[in-house]
């Protein structure tokens, strides 16, 4: 965590550079540019589980309310852009990302009150999505070297189904590979902040982070009186990535 707010803290120190630091250039209209970005995600608000309570092998169960951060860790994020500078300061970027995350086994709730439950993602419960977004970057000092920006963001995300193991290892029982979430397709929408330095005329590196605000998975509400376990939240993310690229 404290490596990610050092990361972000860099991209707002860009953001709020002077023009000082520019050296005359030119601005960004009628300039392609195509960027390879790396770095990881963290999920920053919602709910991955819902409480709710039933039965499970004919006895009582109650389960918890468990967040997406506590099931999915950072992990591994990687993207491409493609722009176009439409104004001085204006660039529209086209963006396909592909993320993927592995859930950890979390302590869900009591079975009996005593018997402890256990939801366990190994080996189908892994998070995956494909992504496309499209934003309209604003440069503030696009003729610069240093190049901060902001943009909004809006696109749609491709997920995977994801399955769930519930164990209770007190009662040596267990539920394998219950559908948890369905295959689908999500909005998303969402704010970036960044920068980028000139290497030399057409070579650039660059940073940036964000926000993203994504519906609602699909539920697959497979287990009957336990249905309201798999109604998840929209979710609110945040990308930091490092990137490299080329403008012509």
């Amino acid at each position: 965590m404290k490596a990610r707010s050092q990361l972000a803290a860099t991209v707002l120190a860009g953001l709020l550079a002077p023009a000082a630091y520019a050296a005359e250039g030119e601005g960004l209209k009628g300039r392609f540019s195509i960027t390879f970005p790396g770095g990881t995600q963290s999920e920053v608000a919602g709910d991955l589980f819902k409480a709710t309570s039933g039965t499970l092998f004919d006895k009582p169960i109650s389960l918890d309310s468990k967040r997406y951060r506590d099931v999915y860790g950072p992990d591994l994020r990687l993207q491409g852009v493609v722009g176009y500078g439409v104004g001085d300061k204006l660039e529209l970027v086209a963006r396909g990302s592909w993320y993927k995350a592995n859930g950890t086994a979390v302590e869900i709730g009591k079975l009996e009150q005593d018997k402890t439950v256990y939801a366990v993602f190994d080996p189908y419960g892994d998070y995956e999505e494909v992504g496309a977004e499209i934003g309209l970057r604003y440069y503030i000092a696009a003729a610069a070297r240093l190049k901060s920006y902001i943009a909004p963001i809006v696109g749609a995300r491709w997920l995977t189904a994801t399955y769930i193991t519930l164990s209770v290892p007190d009662a040596s029982s267990a539920v394998q590979n219950v559908p948890f979430q369905k295959e689908g397709t999500v909005p998303v929408f969402g704010l970036d902040i960044g920068f980028s330095f000139d290497l030399g005329e057409h070579f650039f590196v660059g940073m940036d982070t964000g926000i993203r605000y994504q519906a609602a998975p699909p539920q697959a509400n497979a287990l009957p009186g336990l249905e309201q376990m798999d109604d998840s939240d929209p979710k609110w993310s945040a990308p930091v990535v490092l990137s490299v690229g080329v403008r012509f």
